[in-house]
């Protein structure tokens, strides 16, 4: 606090009160930076054309090998999967898969893993994965690559993927035959979506070592086999082999990504072979009217940091990341029409085989793991993307006004200037030095020590013994407990009243501590920060530092928005737009109560999300936007007293029936 606290940059400079005065301009042309240089990040002037960074990769050099032989194999296998499938309508056909995997000569295993669910009161669920390992001819096993496949059984709601397993096992039996593999490859098929993969690497990684069993959510177990340290994973999601096209899913845990080469090495190697695919790719239908590529470009920016933003990964690659392993996701979508190629049935398949043998090959010349490109990104279409160092001065722009603002107010604070003030004329007068007006640094520590405790209990009180053993399901006993706690966060200002000067100074710490929040969140999640930045900076603008009885319009206006911005009131107001989106036809009641019903199985999965998972989403939401919004709502319903009257009231004379202590104080004076 020495910058914030010189005398020498003090209210008297005419540039401090120049800016003082017109604060929320400032502000605001800041705001309106931020936002049009992201806007501006769309252009093609602004953003730039994908390349490979990483020439070990070198790919499309060498020619396919795949032929159609791995195709019949892959159709007679999809074939003896169906037949498998009709005795397995909820399990995994384990013994089938590890068959297969034997009889193809991988190294197979068997993973098992138990989850114990925190609402589940104490019940236990098992689950299994099978791989195989295919050990590198050439070299020890000191590096490997993953390729998997998740396995949906027939009662699954999702869409069926049961392609992607006899995929995976037609490529397993083809790299079999070859020896110029210089790293160990895994085939592995999971089952549960993405708890199975987790189990896995958990277990891959860690396992239970150092694991306290008796509270682990989580048990992976331990791999009976490993190969070398992991360099890449790709996971395959095939709805059918006669494919239309492909969408490469990128987005991991907690919105990160793999590096921009892996994703730029499958867009070439699928051009290669004749495959449309690309980030968030869709079938290509004819259009009467076409889009701007201004348009086009700022969709496909905003649909990426939308995925982002949740931390959800949108494929089994996601949980890679967080273990330093580049992974993406191929999703092959079924065609519309089952036309075949040259008469071919299930040719198709091929130009896809063909294209994950590119990619294996490609990884396989890695010298070292992906680090010379870019792993924080936007994808602005599939050949053009936006780095680090162009999109962060949007969100820079954005936090600015908060730090601005705290600077400003800390140089008009009236104890500062007053104190200053009365301490010359007491001086000239009397030549006696008053006491300085302290600010109430006490209270203001406790009241923001309340508010995160608020936020910590979100956290804590939902997986409590005592809580779960309440009748109730995951989502409502998750959205009560929110609830009762913003509830008290709600009332908390009509409760406490903090001392004069009090609210100037909590007003200084909400915004230094809501600039470095959002500093921290859009360094791990870009797309999280940016949406909260522009949501909240607005109402961080509006708030005023001192009352203005003149304007009550403005200042009823923005305790409404403050309501408006409460976290749980966002989620919801989210998940009614998409609820709104996918169910149009349904009336406006209907579509209200379907919303609230799914915002809180949001609350119950972003906390099951966090602890199982790591994903922090529901973490910044309780902990720190919960505290961060009681602090405003504090300030936005809150009346400040001036110091001019703090200071009439020290002055005035104390009501005693003895005039002992004035004549004393008088006796002083005279004396000095």
């Amino acid at each position: 606090m020495g910058l914030l606290s010189d005398p020498s940059i003090s209210t008297q400079s005419k540039l401090v009160d120049a800016l003082a005065r017109h604060v929320r301009k400032v502000c605001s042309v800041l705001y309106v930076a931020g936002v049009a240089w992201f806007f501006c990040l769309a252009l093609p002037e602004f953003n730039h054309g994908t390349y490979l960074s990483e020439n070990a990769l070198s790919p499309g050099l060498v020619y396919p090998e795949i032929r159609v032989d791995a195709n019949r194999l892959a159709i007679q296998l999809l074939e003896e999967l169906q037949r498998e499938r009709k005795d397995h309508l909820s399990t995994t056909p384990h013994a089938w898969i590890a068959a297969k995997m034997n009889e193809f000569g991988l190294e197979t295993h068997t993973h098992n893993y138990t989850l114990r669910y925190p609402f589940g009161g104490g019940k236990e669920y098992h689950g299994k994965n099978i791989y195989g390992i295919l050990r590198a001819p050439r070299i020890a096993s000191t590096e490997g690559i993953v390729f998997t496949a998740p396995y949906r059984a027939a009662s699954s709601v999702h869409t069926d993927i049961s392609p992607s397993v006899p995929l995976l096992l037609a490529f397993a039996d083809f790299a079999r035959r070859k020896n110029y593999w210089a790293k160990d490859l895994i085939f592995l098929v999971t089952e549960q979506e993405q708890l199975g993969m987790q189990a896995w690497l958990e277990a891959y990684h860690d396992g239970d070592r150092d694991l306290d069993v008796s509270k682990a959510y989580l048990r992976p177990g331990n791999l009976p086999a490993r190969a070398g340290s992991l360099q890449a994973a790709l996971n395959i999601e095939v709805q059918d082999l006669e494919i239309d096209y492909v969408d490469v899913r990128i987005e991991g845990l907690n919105g990160k990504l793999p590096n921009l080469d892996m994703f730029n090495l499958v867009q070439r190697i699928m051009a290669r072979e004749g495959i449309a695919s690309g980030y968030k790719q869709s079938p290509r239908k004819k259009r009467r009217h076409s889009k701007s590529l201004f348009e086009t470009n700022l969709r496909q920016m905003l649909a990426m940091l939308a995925t982002q933003s949740s931390g959800v990964p949108n494929g089994n690659h996601g949980l890679f990341h967080r273990y330093r392993i580049d992974a993406l996701t191929i999703a092959a979508h079924r065609r519309a029409t089952h036309a075949t190629l040259k008469g071919q049935p299930g040719s198709a398949a091929v130009p896809l085989l063909k294209a994950i043998e590119g990619i294996a090959r490609s990884l396989n010349n890695l010298l070292e793991r992906f680090h010379q490109s870019f792993f924080f990104y936007v994808i602005v279409n599939n050949d053009r993307y936006i780095s680090i160092g162009d999109y962060m001065p949007a969100l820079v722009a954005l936090v600015a006004c908060a730090f601005v603002k705290a600077y400003l107010m800390w140089s008009t604070l009236p104890a500062v200037e007053g104190g200053e003030q009365e301490t010359e004329e007491k001086d000239a007068e009397t030549d006696v030095e008053p006491e300085k007006f302290e600010l109430p640094y006490g209270s203001v520590l406790i009241y923001l020590t309340a508010t995160l405790l608020i936020g910590f209990l979100c956290n804590v009180l939902p997986l409590q013994q005592y809580f779960l053993e309440i009748p109730m399901g995951a989502a409502p006993l998750t959205t009560s407990v929110l609830s009762f706690l913003s509830l008290i966060g709600f009332i908390l200002p009509f409760v406490v009243v903090l001392p004069p000067g009090g609210l100037e100074l909590l007003h200084v710490a909400f915004l230094l501590i809501y600039g470095c929040s959002l500093i921290v969140i859009g360094l791990l999640n870009f797309a999280l920060g940016f949406f909260v930045a522009v949501l909240t900076v607005p109402l961080v603008i509006a708030l005023e530092t001192k009352e203005d009885t003149s304007n009550s319009t403005l200042r009823n206006s923005i305790r409404l928005l403050t309501l408006t911005l409460n976290p749980m009131m966002i989620v919801y107001v989210i998940v009614l737009a998409m609820t709104f989106y996918q169910f149009p036809e349904l009336p406006l009641q209907k579509i209200m109560l379907r919303a609230a019903t799914a915002a809180m199985d949001a609350s119950a999965y972003g906390l099951i999300d966090s602890v199982l998972y790591g994903n922090f989403l529901y973490f910044v939401i309780s902990t720190v936007l919960l505290p961060l919004w009681i602090i405003c709502w504090t300030l936005a319903l809150s009346k400040r007293r001036d110091y001019a009257d703090y200071v009439e009231f020290e002055e005035s004379p104390a009501p005693s029936p003895s005039p002992q202590p004035q004549s004393q104080s008088q006796t002083k004076v005279k004396t000095s």
